[in-house]
């Protein structure tokens, strides 16, 4: 994303006029990058966030209430002793870098006012923040960091020096342009980076575009001069009109005006902090989520590698035992003719009395007819014994497969978090996971307990998970409607019937709705059974979300989402 000067400059300005005056009021760390300060501005508090992570470094407003940890590290500790109850005084671009200075006046110890400046250096890795005053420093939230082999250290009560900014140029700079005289156009949008402070690639191409647009081509006749006073104007008069980007309906970037070299769909908004706030948040969000799933998934398939490795060792223990009724067969029939044999034979052929085929038999010339008889009933003892151990072994088995495969299913239908952390918190339960102890302060949040829809004046709710789903089920009132997909792991989904009679329309969307969370909103129409709850019944030690159920009716329908019918809850 273009998070760079030219977006800073348009951020200071946002952020200097909703700041500028505030009084701080806390200021906490959730995390080693993060920073988190609250500002009474006179009307209202708002919270200003500082992000060094070097993925994705970022200054800007947050609606989000961060959790503080129970220790603050040293560095929040030394902004709260520096800054708290101070007045900000502004918030501006250093330069044309991507480095904000923001001012604060702050009491001293004899009541005098002083000044101090937090400068925040988003350069991916060596993004930093560092506190001063009189121009030396108090400290850094990353400690000592030297750019250059040491060209510039940051020590406490040493002066701070900024970061070198090597052989770029400000866009104003006039010898620029020498740099556009000899450079290849073809190659513009790299020369511009190379050469130009603070401009990020999507930046870069997007003003060759407009230029391009503007002229016809780059072939002008005073193309050196034409394009400095092109970027010049771009930079320092192009007006903001804040945007979020998406594409197949996932948020992709974030810019100060819609960029024509990004495409996609734009959503505006009336401020870039706020812009920026929802695209971080979304992005978050998408990476939260798909770090969560991937965890949960690695979680559920090795479960379930581990139990196939079991079902495969039955099997071949099976395997074994399956030659049981011909051992027991040997064994008669070497007692049976037990008077025909002398000693010392290797092996015979009887006649079998049960279909009349003849059957070879080994035997070890070492033991009697009846010691060899003897071991062959011992041998269809074992494989029997072993037989009967084997068959709840497996039953466990298959059940505890089918069940991790149920929530393999629920995480491949989860959309939100939200839909994960209920997974998460059923694997918790069921010993997969081990739950973290807490390190932070935590907020107390009500969870909302399953999906809630209204439909046709009758209240529709839908579990996430099976742990949901039998809560929903068992906590029912008897003549309430249960739904469920026929023949796939789907949502419980209840009509709660209030002793009216349920109409069709009401039970075809509760039958959309669980036919969507269900692995048939894959393959078109999907059957889903329904019947009063006083019909399903849950076995004895089953695993959560199995129930069984009687006298019910079916219906095909096309899985629908039904989004529009949720409840706020």
């Amino acid at each position: 994303m273009p998070q760079d000067a030219f977006t800073l400059k348009f951020l200071c300005e946002e952020l200097s006029g909703l700041f500028k005056g505030g009084k701080v009021n806390r200021i906490i760390q959730p995390s080693n990058d993060e920073i988190v300060m609250t500002v009474y501005t006179g009307k209202r508090t708002e919270k200003l966030l500082i992000d060094v992570n070097p993925a994705s470094p970022r200054i800007g407003v947050t609606l989000e209430e961060k959790d503080s940890p129970l220790t603050a590290p040293n560095f929040c500790m030394l902004m709260r002793k520096h800054l708290l109850s101070s007045t900000v005084l502004g918030v501006e671009l250093v330069g044309f870098d991507r480095i904000v200075k923001i001012d604060f006046l702050s009491s001293g110890e004899f009541f005098d006012a002083v000044k101090k400046t937090l400068y925040v250096e988003l350069m991916g890795r060596y993004s930093n923040v560092i506190l001063t005053e009189d121009g030396k420093v108090l400290g850094g939230n990353r400690g000592i960091n030297m750019f250059d082999n040491g060209v510039r250290p940051l020590i406490v009560n040493k002066p701070y020096v900024f970061p070198p900014v090597g052989n770029k140029k400000t866009p104003s700079d006039l010898d620029l342009l020498t740099t556009f005289s000899n450079c290849d156009k073809s190659d513009l949008v790299n020369v511009i980076c190379a050469n130009v402070q603070g401009l990020a690639t999507s930046t870069a191409k997007e003003i060759v575009f407009t230029f391009i647009e503007k002229f016809g081509s780059l072939e002008t006749n005073n193309f050196p001069q034409e394009f400095f006073d092109h970027l010049n104007s771009y930079i320092y008069q192009t007006k903001s009109n804040p945007c979020v980007i998406f594409s197949s309906g996932e948020v992709t970037d974030v810019c100060v005006y819609p960029y024509d070299v990004l495409g996609g769909e734009f959503e505006y908004f009336e401020k870039l902090y706020l812009a920026e706030e929802y695209y971080f948040t979304e992005r978050q969000k998408i990476k939260q989520y798909k770090t969560k799933r991937e965890r949960l998934i690695s979680v559920i398939s090795a479960a379930i590698k581990k139990v196939k490795k079991r079902l495969t060792a039955i099997t071949a223990k099976e395997r074994d035992a399956e030659s049981a009724e011909e051992n027991r067969i040997k064994g008669e029939l070497l007692l049976a003719n037990i008077y025909r044999f002398k000693g010392g034979e290797k092996e015979c052929e009887l006649d079998n009395y049960y279909d009349g085929s003849k059957v070879k038999i080994t035997l070890d010339e070492r033991l009697s007819p009846a010691k060899n008889a003897e071991n062959y009933y011992k041998k269809y003892n074992k494989q029997k014994r072993t037989l009967t151990a084997l068959k709840p072994q497996r039953e466990q088995a298959e059940t505890e497969l089918k069940y991790f495969t149920s929530i393999l299913d629920e995480i491949e239908l989860a959309e939100t978090i939200l839909d994960l952390t209920m997974v998460q918190k059923e694997l918790e339960s069921v010993g997969l996971l081990v739950e973290k102890r807490v390190t932070t302060k935590k907020r107390k949040e009500d969870e909302s307990f399953c999906r809630v829809y209204s439909v046709s004046g009758f209240i529709v709710r839908a579990g996430r998970n099976n742990a949901e789903n039998d809560k929903l089920t068992f906590t029912a009132k008897q003549d309430d409607i249960w739904v469920h997909a026929k023949d796939y792991h789907s949502s419980h989904v209840l009509v709660e019937s209030n002793g009216k009679e349920v109409p069709e329309s009401v039970i075809t969307i509760a039958a959309e709705i669980s036919a969507y969370y269900s692995k048939g909103r894959c393959g078109g129409k999907t059957e889903v059974v329904y019947t009063k709850r006083k019909n399903v019944k849950k076995p004895p030690r089953s695993k959560p979300g199995f129930c069984i159920y009687e006298n019910f009716k079916s219906v095909m329908v096309e899985p629908q989402k039904h989004q529009e019918l949720l409840k706020d809850v």
